[in-house]
């Protein structure tokens, strides 16, 4: 399965917690994926490949290695919270979004029919 292809079966989700199922988490561990979504109004959450949480109350930039959330690091995303740039194809303003030089593919998960977060999904194999 390509990073694509895992991005598109996370597509257009409502948000919920658990946000996503255990089978799609362990799709995501063996293949050496990271889900990275937005949770609340404060966290930056890693699943898969990473499990961890980092804080990023009205946005910031959450380090992390191969193990997780670390104090600083190469490894960097920067969460944007309502960012007027963060728009949907409708140009309605997504609450979270993400910005890094990782590679990676992006999905949607909306709340009540709106957009929420535009999460990132890449590979373990691309951190430092």
């Amino acid at each position: 399965m390509t990073i694509k292809e895992f991005a598109e079966i996370l597509n257009n989700r409502e948000y919920d917690n658990p946000q996503f199922t255990k089978a799609e988490i362990k799709v995501a561990k063996d293949n050496g994926f990271v889900i990275v979504y937005g949770a609340s109004d404060d966290l930056m959450e890693f699943e898969g490949a990473i499990c961890d949480e980092g804080g990023c109350f009205d946005g910031g930039e959450v380090y992390f290695n191969k193990n997780g959330v670390t104090e600083e690091g190469e490894n960097v995303i920067e969460s944007l919270w309502c960012d007027s740039e963060a728009v949907d194809e409708n140009e309605n303003m997504i609450t979270w979004s993400y910005k890094t030089d990782i590679p990676h593919e992006t999905f949607m998960i909306y709340q009540y029919g709106e957009p929420y977060c535009r999460g990132i999904v890449f590979s373990i194999d691309d951190v430092n």
